[in-house]
């Protein structure tokens, strides 16, 4: 089958460079072309050249289109949001979430869905919870996720894979008989079942309980981070795929540092979906941009295929942003709330229990869909809603 011939028409050519590199290097790039506009003039004359199998544009470049004789007869949709985009009368897609979960809406509208990329019917979807600058506080967002995912009826698998387990407390001894070797012992099954050739059969249930606390399954803590520091790239995806492919869970929320070593990339790419955590402080700010550049310029096409997959979520947000956000991708979608109270924590249980960040956690979780297939489409929205209430 040819690929699903699409036309892009935006006035920012900052946002048509990465859909046009991930649309050619990513899990699409079999499946679809794209052509991109910045002008509408250039448009309105490519549209009279070429009849794309879809169309997919902001309001001031479609409206002039679909006024005149060519825009009848090809399927289309408005990137954006608000009354302007409504009052088209067509779909309605939000401009800025992750590219895989646009590009599938968009095949999806056309008529020509396919499933791509990792996920099938009985693949848990992988969900990284990342910052690439440190203290922006993923393990509390990723525990929180995770507690509210299980207490919806899904089957959670959390993931730790920080050098030193910030979460170790929350998953104790209790409850783990059984599963004494944990994550050691499995990883030893992955290698040996690779070296052979075979497909892993070690049970998970041999090395990770049910955490009631959490409401998942998890491995329990390392006494030491050996194990861990000797993982490289080929192990974690290893473990991930087993996790995923084995029918255990419907959800991994995963867990990670923010130094880029093998384990971490492994898991952004790996990963369906990518929280990437900011924190609105400068010096955290500046981090994230220094690095975010560092990426571009040394790997540009792993850097758009995970901006691809990122959804960028603000936490400890205190009711409005005070710095300026320092590169265009770097465009929030939800908002967990600033909790005073955990400044003078007495019992880390009290990281579980606010009314207020469940709250968030909750919205976040309906807003993007977390836990059920990434094929979902978030056509008929007329804008982000963010969690903690902002529009």
């Amino acid at each position: 089958m040819r690929n699903l011939q699409i036309t892009l028409a935006v006035e920012d050519e900052q946002y048509i460079e990465p859909f046009l590199l991930y649309a050619r290097t990513g899990e699409f790039a079999k499946q679809v072309s794209v052509r991109a506009f910045s002008k509408i003039e250039a448009f309105l004359e490519g549209m009279e050249e070429s009849c794309p199998d879809f169309v997919l544009g902001e309001p001031a470049f479609l409206r002039p289109w679909l006024a005149s004789d060519g825009g009848r007869g090809i399927p289309w949709a408005v990137l954006g949001g608000g009354e302007e985009s409504l009052a088209l009368g067509g779909p309605v897609l939000l401009p800025f979430q992750p590219l895989n979960l646009l590009l599938t809406t968009v095949m999806d509208l056309a008529g020509t869905a396919q499933v791509s990329g990792r996920m099938s019917e009985s693949g848990a979807e992988v969900i990284a919870v990342y910052s690439a600058a440190p203290g922006a506080g993923k393990t509390t967002v990723a525990m929180n996720l995770v507690k509210q995912l299980g207490s919806r009826g899904l089957r959670v698998f959390y993931l730790n894979l920080e050098n030193v387990d910030s979460a170790a407390s929350f998953r104790n001894a209790a409850g783990s008989s059984g599963s004494e070797g944990g994550l050691p012992e499995l990883l030893y099954e992955l290698r040996a079942a690779r070296e052979n050739g075979e497909a892993c059969r070690f049970p998970l249930s041999r090395c990770a309980p049910f955490q009631e606390t959490l409401k998942c399954i998890s491995f329990p803590p390392l006494d030491r981070p050996d194990e861990l520091l000797q993982m490289n790239e080929a192990d974690t995806t290893a473990l991930l795929d087993y996790l995923s492919a084995g029918g255990a869970c419907d959800v991994i929320v995963a867990d990670t540092d923010t130094e880029s070593h093998e384990r971490s990339r492994a898991m952004l790419q790996r990963a369906d979906r990518v929280l990437w955590l900011l924190t609105d402080d400068l010096l955290h700010l500046r981090k994230t941009s220094g690095w975010m550049n560092h990426w571009e310029t040394k790997q540009s096409e792993s850097f758009y295929a995970l901006l691809a997959k990122s959804t960028f979520v603000v936490n400890r947000y205190g009711g409005r942003l005070e710095n300026r956000l320092p590169r265009p991708e770097i465009r929030p979608m939800a908002f967990l709330s600033y909790i005073p109270s955990w400044k003078y924590l007495s019992r880390e249980d009290i990281l579980l229990g606010s009314p207020i960040f469940q709250r968030d956690i909750l919205t976040l979780c309906e807003q993007l869909e977390l836990g059920r297939p990434v094929q979902r489409t978030l056509v008929g929205h007329e804008a982000p809603l963010m969690a903690g209430g902002r529009p």
